[in-house]
């Protein structure tokens, strides 16, 4: 077991959601994706292409086996303009590649301007910004960060000199070169690597602990990931359905569309499908009809549900509906009856749906033959 990495997880595990700073040895954490106690260490030798290159990479693992996080240690010296200073810093990662955190080692600190160092509100301001891995920091030149002054009328270099008002924001005040090379190097190579690693030992115990975090990132991580272990695992499909609901279209979305091609055959995630689809919204309806139109088969409860909410939808929706009825050749008396209904609608673009659907259809029952003729006579006087 690593001693490094010991006393820190232990502390992140009891003030989980928070930063936190303690003399000494400065750590801040960030909320883990699976809080369980680390078991074992091991250690990954990575060319990270980055300024570092070939240094190593470590996986902490859970006596279960799952990895739990990872971590890397950054020693590099911090230049611009022949001024130097050394960066010695340990960085981490959850298994879905989300910054977690870092330390410094016992007695080292990071320091701004003249080598003032960070007091506590500016290494909780770090931690904020390393977090944001939608930060302008992605795009930003550092000379985009830190004007340069000439040298004949002002003394400034890339670390010290004033940071433009714009990008303050983006940087702790007086560390722009530091908060600019962390950044890079939490969303570079390594988290690539972290996200590769934890890919090669997915299994759907191991995605079902993800999808427990409460951290909305590890949520889509998963989902993203969850193709092909769905029809391994009943308590996966379960769960992934869980997040399907009409607060959150985008994770939603991430969900339905995680189930594939083959998967779409399953009767239970049909019967999820349909499930969802009855307390859906508008959008959400969409979605799951669109899935379902690509089911390679439609199963009988997956049908009989469906054609009990017929008389619910709109016009749209109800022709979603009877195309997916119309590609699986669904001809059975008991659904073209209540299809059959539809014909009787007062909304004419609904009763030309069901009438289009069930004259293409060859099918001998008396009840809808009566109903097909009572309405095209009503059409044919209408007109006339």
């Amino acid at each position: 077991m690593n001693m490094l990495y010991r006393p820190i997880f232990g502390i992140v595990v009891v003030l989980v959601f928070s930063a936190y700073f303690i003399p000494q040895k400065i750590r801040y954490f960030n909320s883990q994706t699976i809080s369980l106690p680390p078991d074992k260490t091991q250690a990954y030798i990575v060319d990270f292409k980055d300024s570092i290159g070939i240094d190593t990479l470590f996986q902490v693992k859970s006596k279960e086996g799952y990895p739990i996080s990872y971590y890397r240690n950054i020693k590099t010296s911090v230049c611009f303009d022949n001024k130097c200073r050394l960066l010695d810093i340990v960085l981490y990662w959850n298994i879905t590649g989300r910054y977690l955190g870092f330390e410094l080692p016992e007695k080292e600190f990071l320091s701004k301007t003249e080598h003032e160092p960070f007091v506590p509100d500016e290494y909780k301001r770090l931690n904020e910004i390393l977090a944001d891995s939608m930060s302008a920091l992605r795009t930003l030149s550092y000379n985009a960060l830190v004007p340069r002054y000439n040298a004949k009328t002002a003394h400034a270099d890339g670390i010290t000199s004033p940071s433009a008002p714009d990008v303050l924001e983006y940087i702790v005040k007086g560390a722009a070169y530091t908060t600019y090379i962390m950044w890079h190097f939490v969303y570079g190579t390594t988290q690539n690597e972290v996200e590769n690693r934890t890919g090669k030992e997915l299994s759907a115990p191991l995605l079902l602990k993800i999808l427990e975090s409460p951290n909305l990132t590890d949520k889509i991580w998963a989902l993203n990931h969850s193709r092909n272990y769905l029809n391994q695992s009943p308590e996966l499909q379960i769960k992934l359905f869980e997040v399907v609901d009409n607060k959150d279209y985008n994770l939603a979305e991430r969900a339905i569309n995680s189930v594939n091609l083959k998967e779409t055959a399953s009767d239970n995630l049909q019967i999820l499908l349909v499930g969802k689809f009855a307390k859906g919204n508008y959008a959400l309806k969409k979605l799951i009809l669109s899935k379902l139109k690509e089911a390679p088969q439609l199963h009988n409860q997956t049908k009989e549900d469906l054609a009990h909410q017929l008389k619910s939808l709109n016009g749209e929706l109800l022709g979603n509906v009877l195309d997916i009825f119309k590609k699986h050749d669904v001809n059975d008396a008991e659904t073209c009856r209540m299809v059959a209904e539809l014909l009787e609608n007062d909304n004419s673009f609904i009763s030309q749906k069901a009438y289009a659907f069930l004259k293409n259809i060859k099918i001998q029952d008396e009840v809808i033959e009566n109903k097909l003729v009572k309405y095209k006579s009503g059409r044919d006087l209408n007109r006339n």
